[in-house]
């Protein structure tokens, strides 16, 4: 009879850790969301051992750039889950970061392992829009004689339009143009600014609502829309956005700027300068506002 109570004891006591340690990852995330990443780090290292814990801690260590950091942690998900399409394309994805921030011998080195990664989010998962997206990008920007190519680009475009029509148009739009193709970029970027208004449900993510707003403020498209996109990207601002909130005010006084509103164009470049202040295109758009 002892015995059966220190096995109950025993998965009690299991069970009481399994649930500190679910609220504990909660409450870092909260923490996250917050705006307190240090806070929930200090939370996550507790439970390091733990999938979720683990995948935070690499979020955070991307939000911070910290590449290397962030690398590890993905690595240690895709060794414990190597089939999960999530954790390829972070690391995937950490990687070409790493490689697009550093050195052009560190970019030699990482390309085939980035593309790897990415290769196979995709492929574990046919309805990834981000791998995709990014292998757009990757197949474009490197070279022919290291495994660049238009056609595999234009490929996963295609597919984008079958997952996510906006996700997909927009690649067109990269694709072009990096080609220096301009005026059939700018064609594309309109047609996804119009979808997103038409269709706000094709906005899956809070970045794609950063990415319309600056087209709308580079080629002056549906400028009261692009105010609107900023506006929701600030409000649901994290740390899964790639570009800090000095981007977002300056993108929302370029717009105020192309509507001449300079009373409020000046208010928000100054809200980027608060927060970024060498921030060198939020300075040149301060004279152009200045000089209205």
């Amino acid at each position: 009879m002892l015995t059966k109570y220190k096995i109950f004891l025993l998965i009690c006591g299991l069970f009481t850790a399994i649930g500190n340690s679910q609220n504990d990852i909660s409450t870092a995330e909260k923490l996250l969301n917050s705006g307190n990443d240090k806070a929930a780090e200090t939370l996550l290292l507790e439970h390091e051992t733990e999938l979720e814990a683990i995948e935070l801690l690499g979020d955070i260590y991307s939000f911070r750039k910290n590449w290397d950091m962030a690398i590890s942690k993905y690595e240690q998900l895709v060794k414990a889950k190597p089939n999960d399409s999530n954790y390829n394309f972070k690391l995937g994805g950490a990687m070409g970061m790493k490689a697009y921030y550093g050195s052009k011998f560190q970019a030699a080195m990482l390309i085939g392992d980035v593309k790897k990664y990415l290769l196979k989010a995709a492929e574990l998962d046919p309805n990834h829009s981000e791998s995709r997206r990014a292998l757009v990008e990757l197949y474009m920007q490197i070279p022919g004689f290291v495994g660049g190519s238009q056609t595999i680009a234009e490929s996963y475009a295609s597919e984008l339009h079958r997952i996510n029509e906006l996700d997909g148009l927009l690649a067109d739009a990269y694709i072009y143009k990096f080609l220096d193709y301009q005026k059939l970029a700018e064609t594309k970027y309109e047609a996804a600014i119009k979808l997103s208004r038409r269709k706000p449900e094709f906005i899956t993510r809070n970045y794609l609502n950063y990415e319309l707003a600056e087209v709308s403020a580079i080629y002056s498209i549906e400028l009261d829309h692009g105010q609107s996109l900023i506006q929701r990207y600030i409000k649901n601002y994290g740390y899964k956005d790639i570009k800090d909130p000095s981007w977002a005010y300056y993108r929302w006084a370029q717009i105020e700027r192309l509507n001449q509103n300079q009373d409020v164009a000046l208010n928000y470049i100054k809200k980027s300068l608060q927060i970024a202040p060498n921030f060198d295109k939020a300075l040149i758009e301060k004279q152009k506002i200045q000089r209205m």
